[in-house]
């Protein structure tokens, strides 16, 4: 890899990781920095494009001939991938994992965290009283969110676009630098301590972002026990339900009748899933796949939360291939698991399935290949190392 990418929510810590990742690496920053090169590239003062910076476009510019986004946005797509190219660069937000498109060797991190988390963090780092930081962080989003869905789409924050989504209330900054350093230097681990006490991973994953082929060599990698289907056998005994009922209702939504009737299937299934869920994890050393560990365990301090995505076109060949199945039937198979697993979610939990907040990192599997496995057990390492 020779360049990354940081896109980041306003006081979820991007500023701060970018500088950590190009010190470590050696690497240079480009943050406003960009903004004066695109400005040179145009031939225009660097004020004219410091107006523009990540602000959407004003309603009587976009009937303009030449608008004067024109410029900024050419300016800087050049900017960044001239320096992309030259290698060992770090680009801060301004689109950039957008303008860089599908560059070989690039790789694009992306830092979110919850809205309270970002206004407390953001308090204490300006001073600012909790209003005033609450209202800068609205502002900034909102600005922020028009300018990057006006030009690169509704769909350019979505954990499908990067290759890591971290939720930095949940991992520690300094974290997300060692990670990303040990996935740039191509797997050679800095040394985090050895994981002591129990450890526990959940596994959410998107049809055809990281079945079956995933959780086993990662259980090996980290000397880890894999729970996926062999959860039905452990509910059956608790629950009094056969495995063939089980199967019928495994991860499928139900009503709120279905859901809080007493005695009902569904509200043996779920209790007798929060028990078995939570027996593992107090067993420890183990991986716990779909089923909404990651809610069940939400408060588990051990408990590492991983989620797997990757791009529709990666999925459905996945599917075709392992499946054999022709493309209209993968991307039939594809829509139905999304939307059964997001009702299973949203039923059960009250929460929603891709929000990347729910997990401690989002990987993109699709994008990064083998390389996904061993960020996910760097991550974990380190996450175990330090609780």
């Amino acid at each position: 890899m020779k360049v990354i990418t940081v896109t980041r929510e306003y006081g979820a810590g991007g500023g701060e990781v970018a500088r950590q990742l190009a010190a470590t690496l050696g690497w240079q920053l480009l943050d406003r920095e960009l903004l004066h090169r695109a400005a040179e590239i145009e031939h225009v003062p660097d004020t004219e494009l410091e107006q523009l910076d990540e602000k959407a476009l004003k309603m009587a510019d976009r009937f303009r001939l030449h608008p004067p986004h024109q410029k900024y946005l050419h300016g800087l797509t050049e900017a960044a991938r001239r320096a992309a190219q030259k290698g060992e660069v770090v680009l801060v937000g301004r689109g950039a994992r957008h303008l860089l498109g599908e560059m070989p060797g690039a790789f694009h991190l992306r830092l979110v965290a919850p809205q309270e988390w970002r206004t407390e963090r953001m308090s204490r780092l300006e001073g600012w009283s909790l209003d005033e930081a609450r209202t800068r962080c609205i502002e900034v989003e909102r600005v922020r969110g028009l300018f990057t869905r006006y030009f690169f789409g509704q769909a350019a924050t979505q954990p499908a676009q990067y290759d890591l989504t971290v939720n930095t209330a949940r991992v520690p900054l300094e974290d997300v630098t060692g990670t990303v350093t040990t996935m740039v230097r191509s797997g050679s681990a800095p040394a985090v301590g050895s994981p002591t006490g129990r450890r526990v991973l959940t596994l959410s994953r998107e049809r055809g972002a990281g079945d079956a082929g995933f959780a086993p060599p990662l259980a090996d990698r980290l000397k880890l026990h894999v729970f996926d289907r062999e959860l039905l056998e452990q509910e059956s005994a608790g629950s009094g339900l056969s495995e063939a009922q089980l199967e019928k209702i495994d991860e499928q939504p139900a009503s709120i009748f279905q859901r809080f009737r007493p005695g009902s299937i569904y509200q043996r299934y779920f209790e007798a899933l929060k028990e078995t869920m939570r027996k593992l994890a107090d067993r420890g050393d183990v991986i716990l796949v779909g089923r909404g560990g990651n809610c069940f365990l939400r408060d588990d301090p051990r408990a590492f939360h991983v989620r797997l995505v990757a791009p529709i076109e990666v999925r459905c060949r996945r599917i075709m291939e392992y499946r054999w199945v022709r493309e209209a039937v993968a991307k039939k198979q594809v829509a139905e698991s999304d939307t059964q697993r997001r009702r299973y979610h949203e039923c059960y939990f009250g929460i929603d399935w891709s929000n990347p907040l729910e997990y401690h990192i989002t990987v993109n599997s699709g994008r990064l290949g083998p390389m996904a496995l061993e960020l996910v057990a760097v991550a974990a390492e380190r996450h175990w190392s330090r609780s």
